[in-house]
């Protein structure tokens, strides 16, 4: 009996010193927080683009063509920039070996030497179609193209044939044929344009006057065209001016042009009718950077329907895009009276 009560007490003193021994959970200090130090990661920078270098054209303008001249000037004037360094020069001297292209108003007589002597250079000239140079474009223009262009188109527009045209006589880029050509134009759709309803005339009828006259001048002319009763008349740049859209808005006149009508006079517009330089040289230095170096082509004709485009349909369009087509081939002239085509 005394023994178990010894067992008993050593127990419970190993117990107790058991307790006393238990590991006790640590006690954490805090400690201060450092901020988090985050690591800079080096952005990669793109280098630019490099722009491709520039093509250089040298322009050689002659005071024996100055339509063509005045064409090409204004042409180079919306290309030249970022794309085109662009430069005149007054003799074949001066093009230099790493010009691109060299465009002549006027071709050169020693045209076979100079693509010779300058076999990486396109040379651009106005010029009948030739194919006896391997680095040479040439662009097929006549200055009458447009007003017989500008004559069917007006004619094709006009009910009862009753249609009218407002030309400068005195501008470069219309030339000194551009009345007759204008008239010869309407004739080779209508010959013998004459009304069928009084009053009887035979139309177009064409107001041409110097292309600084006022717009008093050219409304007064028009007023007398009026007398015969006109339904589309075609009006160039030089003949513009708000107070003649104006009258021939209130006249309920259906209108074509070289540019787009101002704004707040669409309604009457047909189309803007163009030979397009500019489109012209783009397409030749296009073509030439794909790996055409020779070749021949009409400038671009540009047909721009206005809001009137039910009036002005594609089939009037192409119409003007086939006359143009027999007008590069030979096939029509715009200083041969027409008249005979459709009697």
């Amino acid at each position: 009996m005394r023994s178990r009560f010894v067992l008993f007490c050593l127990g419970i003193f190993l117990l107790f010193a058991a307790g006393c021994n238990m590991p006790q959970r640590p006690v954490i200090q805090p400690t201060e927080t450092l901020p988090e130090q985050i690591e800079e990661t080096a952005v990669p920078t793109e280098e630019p683009t490099p722009l491709p270098p520039q093509e250089k054209i040298a322009f050689m303008p002659s005071d024996e063509v100055p339509g063509i001249t005045e064409n090409i000037t204004r042409a180079l004037a919306s290309v030249c920039g970022e794309t085109y360094e662009c430069r005149t020069i007054t003799a074949e001297e001066e093009i230099g070996d790493d010009t691109d292209f060299v465009i002549f108003a006027k071709e050169p007589t020693a045209l076979s030497a100079l693509t010779q002597r300058y076999p990486n250079t396109q040379f651009i000239l106005v010029s009948a179609p030739r194919t006896d140079h391997e680095n040479a474009w040439t662009i097929q223009y006549d200055e009458a193209f447009l007003p017989f262009l500008a004559g069917l188109a007006t004619a094709e527009n006009a009910n009862d044939w009753r249609s009218a045209g407002l030309i400068p006589n005195d501008s470069l880029i219309w030339g000194s044929h551009a009345e007759e050509a204008f008239l010869n134009g309407a004739h080779y759709l209508c010959g013998n344009c004459r009304s069928v309803m009084a009053p009887y005339v035979e139309f177009p009828l064409a107001v041409s006057l110097p292309g600084d006259s006022s717009p008093e001048s050219w409304m007064a002319r028009f007023d007398e065209a009026q007398n015969s009763i006109i339904y589309t008349v075609f009006i160039a740049d030089e003949a513009v001016s708000e107070p003649l859209l104006q009258k021939l808005v209130s006249q309920n006149v259906q209108m074509l042009g070289v540019s787009a009508p101002p704004a707040g006079l669409e309604n009457n517009w047909l189309a803007a009718i163009d030979l397009d330089w500019s489109g012209t040289l783009q397409q030749i230095i296009a073509r030439s950077d794909a790996g055409e170096h020779q070749g021949t082509m009409g400038v671009v004709l540009s047909i721009t329907p206005g809001l009137l485009r039910e009036s002005f349909s594609d089939g009037k369009a192409g119409v003007l895009r086939h006359a143009y087509a027999d007008l590069l081939s030979g096939k029509l002239s715009p200083y041969t009276p027409t008249t005979s085509y459709t009697e």
